[in-house]
């Protein structure tokens, strides 16, 4: 009863009406996208190479390889490295585990010209399952991801564009982490991909 005479009486209860109402639409909206965002979602990536290994052997395996490239471009060298998907997705882990940066469970694909991952990212105490499509640009001081697509949980892809933003920021901060001392050129292929270096 309340309701109807909100919306019939003055034109003060009115507006009033109608404030409450917009509110109380965008509370629901907001409600039923953080519902969808935490519910179900993507599945993990597709491996251009078949199955990957996470583990430390392959963390360490790519920081060897990585050192290795880093010291014949320190003395001034160009070189080239190969890297699959198995150092790259242990690597990361890695990285997030050592690092509170909100995302977990990372996996690395790679395909010809571009990579897919995908991630769990925490927000506000829940678990949000996120997939996304890009490439990496590694030409500056820091590593830049180029997100070409998203899908976050649930969440229809014209409902995601705030939280793609959200999720882009957090990648950035991480990302804003690591220092490239020198110019890199990535060359992606199934399963694989080759970084060309110079100093």
């Amino acid at each position: 009863m309340f309701i109807i005479s909100l919306f019939t009486g003055s034109i003060i209860r009115m507006i009033f009406g109608l404030i409450a109402g917009v509110i109380l639409l965008g509370i629901v909206f907001i409600a039923v996208v953080g519902v969808l965002a935490t519910r179900g979602g993507p599945g993990a990536c597709t491996p251009g190479g078949g199955p990957v290994t996470v583990d430390a052997a392959n963390s360490d395996g790519f920081q060897r390889k990585w050192d290795a490239f880093n010291a014949v471009l320190d003395g001034k060298a160009p070189r080239s490295v190969a890297l699959n998907e198995g150092e790259l997705t242990s690597r990361a882990k890695s990285y997030l585990d050592k690092h509170d940066v909100g995302f977990h469970d990372p996996r690395i694909c790679l395909h010809n010209g571009y990579g897919e991952g995908s991630a769990t990212f925490s927000l506000l105490g829940t678990d949000v399952k996120l997939k996304f499509r890009g490439t990496m640009d590694l030409a500056g001081a820091h590593p830049k991801a180029k997100i070409d697509s998203m899908q976050i949980g649930s969440v229809p892809g014209w409902l995601t564009a705030p939280a793609e933003r959200i999720v882009n920021s957090a990648l950035d901060g991480a990302l804003n982490d690591l220092k490239l001392d020198h110019r890199y050129a990535p060359v992606l292929t199934e399963g694989n991909v080759t970084v060309a270096g110079t100093p």
